[in-house]
């Protein structure tokens, strides 16, 4: 007779359960409930950078998806309302010192750099220099760029969170590359509007955001007149139809007696700044009720 056990074997304890059944294998048995090992070097950590990179402040912002561009207009508003004061100084100086320093050399020089002379009987004409027109023709252009850069920079103040004031509008601009940028594109787009004038048109449109790279991401002309260029044909019908709406308000403005351009004015440039902001998903600042 075979020696072999009875299969399937016979259980020495029926109708019991096991030794140690449902009880926790030993803590350290090699491996058994040992942790996992920790992941590799930034897996699943916190983000690299500064403290507090790539999480949004001020509750996160919509990105490019979810870009409005009445919403841009909405922000411009509600910014003018809570800051009222500073954005509508910006725009009175922006908007007003240029047109009285230009309307007083209009007066005193009649307003043109060149003054054409002679008669059609000899079939000649000679153009006299006027060199105090040019004067105040580049007075009113520097001043144009270094005030509209100012309030460009209240308008930051405004979707980064902080609090805008006139006494800081000056501060964090390069107004060398300002007038780099200034100089190029004045030449492209004068060129561009004699070929035609649309292409003077697409030259405005599509570096429409140049001074905005320049004071918001502190871009050499060169680079921000490229960016712009860039965004703006990667998100062309948003930009569109936001141009679109800041026109119609700035009309708007104009039929008002001309009163309303300086509420128009910082409504369509803190705007702007939104539309530079969220359509780099980056944070945008939230207003009291938004």
């Amino acid at each position: 007779m075979s020696n072999q056990p009875p299969y399937p074997p016979q259980d020495p304890n029926p109708g019991q359960q096991p030794p140690n059944w449902g009880q926790q294998p030993p803590p350290n048995g090699p491996g058994w409930g040992a942790p996992p090992p920790p992941p590799p070097p930034g897996w699943g950590g916190p983000p690299s950078g500064p403290p507090g990179w790539g999480q949004p402040p001020y509750g996160g912002a919509p990105g490019p998806a979810s870009y409005s561009a009445t919403a841009a207009i909405g922000y411009g508003w509600k910014a003018f309302t809570t800051f009222t004061g500073p954005l509508i100084v910006a725009g009175i100086l922006a908007l007003v010192v240029p047109g009285i320093v230009q309307g007083i050399g209009s007066v005193i020089t009649g307003g043109s750099v060149f003054e054409a002379s002679g008669s059609t009987d000899g079939g000649s004409f000679a153009f006299d220099f006027n060199p105090l027109a040019l004067v105040f023709n580049i007075a009113s252009a520097v001043l144009t760029m270094i005030l509209s850069a100012g309030a460009i920079r209240i308008a930051f103040d405004v979707v980064d969170g902080r609090q805008p004031s006139l006494s800081t509008m000056f501060d964090r601009i390069n107004f060398g590359q300002l007038i780099i940028a200034s100089i190029v594109l004045g030449a492209l787009t004068t060129l561009g509007l004699m070929l035609c004038i649309l292409p003077g048109v697409a030259v405005m449109f599509l570096t429409y955001l140049t001074t905005y790279f320049i004071i918001g991401k502190e871009q050499d002309a060169i680079t921000a007149i490229k960016s712009s260029v860039s965004l703006t044909a990667a998100n062309f019908g948003a930009v569109l139809l936001f141009a679109l709406l800041a026109v119609g308000v700035s009309v708007l403005g104009v039929l008002a007696c001309c009163v309303g351009i300086v509420v128009a004015y910082p409504i369509t440039v803190v705007g702007t700044a939104y539309t530079f902001r969220v359509l780099q998903s980056e944070p945008v600042a939230p207003l009291a009720g938004s």
